[in-house]
């Protein structure tokens, strides 16, 4: 954003550091040299050095690649229907390619024939030569055969990524496929572990990263790496073990002894793990990245024990979602990490409370995402820093009584509601008490919320995640959400918001580009008219399942989810079609709308 200032930061933008991080994403779009946003690049003198290639499809684009392959490091096609030949024609022209990621490209492997020819091995073999990271993910239908294919047109691998792949790891289906007399043949029809071991063994003199996770991977997969001669991964800066139903706390043991620089490790779903994990790995002092989350072994101990019980500056990110932990130990931790930038808490829904979200605010204030999704004993409170007054002054007795009156009228009454029922009725009467108390307390005494520790002295926090947290209320949004520099906001199922809250929220965090507020329920067109015209750099709207909304809430964004919005009426294909910023609409579940409407409006928009 900052290269779109002015030409000096422009002219400071095209330095070498700054390009090797800079990634251009196309997403749900054509890549043709006939139309935009090609035609915009191959008009352009800037060099391109990452293309991230997201669900796209390709016209003619030898002028395109011929072009910005020439200084390309790395690309990834994720998601995007490929062929052979398309893939040897991009290939060719990448000579200093330096990092490949396929994920989720199943048309690509599916026949089995990927890269069967040697005409077109030689065709993108200069082109592979250079790469020394390979990235395979999410491909269900790799086999040995072709991961050999491309192997074996890399001189130097130093990375390599097989996460969620479907890796038959038993000897006994690795027998099935390999009797004696094919035990060297590569198999077209399946991925096992006896080949990726060869291929690992082929480079292990270069070999620095090896990811598995989410893989089926146990302890004979384990021993056979452990004893590829060269494979000593002692520098290991990252590892990631989610999802592995074999590591425990003998393998935290290990790591400590060993893995001297490891800055980031993920163990998330790793069940065998205990308080004795927890403990361990918050000893080790290089660690900027922690992932825990679901590791239903450890528990409250282990927290307090573990992270809570020593001061640690060099963590950076937290992650500890879906657990059972309590209070005073979530209290502790945050206390004793006072440098962390991203803090996931989700799912903790007996842990956080208002004083856990307190905690964060008083000691955190370097942070920069925080995620506290479906944490139900959230309140106004914790995002305010209101601190309710018992008493009010003796000079207004009979405001004082009024507001006393509001809290125990009815309190003799019997209800014959349901307990959901009563529960919906509380929260409305809390946001109602909430409010008058809030603005009798600041027209009494305003000095007294100067040193109030509401959610706003986080200044630069840019993503904050309160998806059902439904005790949540206008309050916070017009008196604790005051943050300039968020972009992501996440309220999702926080039902008790409505147009007095987002009117003072669109003023106080004029800087969101991404808003969810699916399945709130109070949201009407006017909301979303404030919305839009007051979020300048808005570029993801999310209001599935507000079912007061009609079309006239649809306006200028980048993306739309409007599933379950059953008031949305049916002449949609003229309305969207005159969008000209939109990019990405989602109709799932709209029964008014019929399948040769969404064709048409497909065809308009894509032209």
């Amino acid at each position: 954003m900052a290269s779109m200032t002015c030409w000096q930061w422009h002219e400071a933008s095209q330095y070498l550091e700054f390009q090797q991080n800079k990634k251009i994403k196309f997403s749900k779009t054509c890549v043709s040299d006939r139309l935009a946003p090609a035609t915009v690049f191959l008009k352009s003198n800037g060099a391109l050095q990452n293309l991230y290639l997201d669900e796209t499809v390709f016209g003619t684009i030898d002028n395109f690649f011929a072009q910005v392959g020439k200084k390309l490091n790395s690309i990834t096609f994720d998601y995007v229907d490929l062929t052979d030949k398309q893939f040897c024609c991009i290939m060719k022209e990448l000579k200093n390619l330096t990092e490949l990621t396929i994920t989720n490209c199943s048309p690509l492997f599916m026949a089995g024939q990927f890269l069967e020819n040697s005409s077109d091995r030689e065709i993108i073999g200069d082109a592979m030569a250079n790469i020394h990271t390979l990235s395979l993910k999410s491909n269900q239908y790799l086999s040995d055969a072709i991961l050999l294919r491309l192997a074996s047109l890399i001189i130097e691998l130093r990375k390599i990524d097989m996460s969620e792949c479907h890796i038959a790891y038993h000897s006994a289906i690795q027998r099935r496929f390999y009797p004696e007399e094919l035990a060297n043949n590569p198999s077209e029809s399946i991925l096992t572990f006896k080949f990726l071991l060869e291929l690992i063994i082929l480079h292990s003199r270069t070999l620095k990263s090896i990811i598995l996770s989410k893989t089926l991977i146990g302890a004979p997969a384990l021993t056979a790496l452990a004893s590829v001669k060269n494979l000593e991964l002692t520098e290991v800066v990252s590892l990631d073990l989610s999802g592995c139903q074999g590591v425990t706390d003998a393998c935290i043991d290990c790591i400590m002894e060993n893995l001297n620089s490891i800055k980031r490790l993920n163990v998330s779903g790793c069940n065998k793990l205990t308080n004795r994990s927890s403990i361990q790995i918050s000893r080790i002092q290089t660690l900027e990245f922690v992932n825990i989350s679901q590791c239903c072994g450890i528990i409250s101990d282990g927290i307090t024990e573990g992270f809570g019980s020593k001061l640690n500056k060099n963590l950076k990110e937290l992650y500890m979602t879906h657990m059972d932990v309590g209070e005073d130990s979530l209290i502790y931790c945050v206390k004793n990490l006072p440098n962390l930038r991203v803090v996931d808490f989700s799912n903790c829904a007996n842990g956080v409370t208002d004083s856990v979200v307190q905690a964060i605010v008083n000691n955190l204030r370097l942070l920069r995402k925080l995620s506290l999704e479906n944490c139900i004993l959230v309140t106004d409170v914790s995002i305010t820093g209101i601190k309710l007054k018992t008493n009010t002054s003796s000079e207004n007795p009979s405001r004082t009584s009024s507001t006393m009156d509001m809290f125990h009228n009815g309190m003799m009454k019997i209800s014959l509601r349901s307990r959901a029922e009563e529960e919906i009725v509380q929260d409305a009467e809390r946001k109602r008490q909430m409010l008058a108390l809030y603005e009798l307390q600041l027209f009494e005494d305003e000095g007294s919320l100067k040193d109030s520790m509401s959610i706003d002295q986080i200044k630069g926090l840019q993503s904050l995640n309160l998806k059902g947290c439904n005790k949540i209320t206008d309050v916070s949004l017009k008196y604790g959400l005051k943050l300039l520099e968020l972009r992501k906001l996440f309220l999702s199922n926080c039902q008790q918001i409505s147009l007095v809250g987002l009117n003072a929220l669109v003023k106080n965090c004029p800087s969101i580009e991404e808003l969810d507020l699916s399945d709130c329920y109070n949201i009407n067109d006017k909301t979303v008219e404030s919305i839009t015209c007051n979020l300048k750099r808005l570029k993801v709207l999310n209001i599935s399942g507000c079912t007061q909304l009609t079309d006239h809430s649809l306006d200028s964004i980048l993306s739309l989810s409007i599933f379950r919005c059953r008031c949305i009426c049916t002449d949609i294909e003229s309305r969207l079609s005159s969008l000209s910023s939109l990019r990405t609409i989602n109709m799932d579940r709209s029964g008014n709308i019929d399948n040769v409407e969404i064709f048409r409006l497909k065809r308009r928009m894509d032209y």
